[in-house]
């Protein structure tokens, strides 16, 4: 059985007086709800919110401006969706990691990259 992860969502670009850009969000994945409500309680960007489960790929999907794809994993290829851990762990307590797209060569062999399935 998985683990029930909790999910916020927020604008790389957002700040205290500022929503960001509608193509730059970030989603932090949580261990515990506690941690996740505490974490948008307490942060100054504009942009942070929380979101369930089903919505959270939905949110990380960024397009880009300047590449040749629509901000999720390719079909047919290794691409996925994957939570990987974050630079500073001190810096969210209970944040697990930031939701990206990455590779199956990324999961597992050692590392702390965990598979995300919706």
């Amino acid at each position: 059985m998985r683990q029930k992860r909790y999910f916020s969502s927020e604008s790389a670009h957002g700040s205290e007086s500022s929503f960001g850009f509608a193509n730059d969000t970030i989603v932090l994945v949580f261990d515990s709800r506690q941690a996740r409500d505490k974490y948008v309680q307490q942060s100054r960007n504009l942009s942070c919110r929380a979101i369930p489960a089903r919505r959270a790929t939905r949110e990380a999907t960024n397009i880009s401006l300047t590449g040749n794809h629509n901000g999720k994993p390719r079909a047919f290829t290794i691409e996925c969706w994957i939570i990987r851990e974050p630079f500073d762990p001190e810096r969210v307590p209970g944040c697990i990691g930031s939701l990206e797209i990455g590779t199956t060569w990324d999961v597992g062999h050692g590392s702390d990259i965990e598979r995300f399935y919706r």
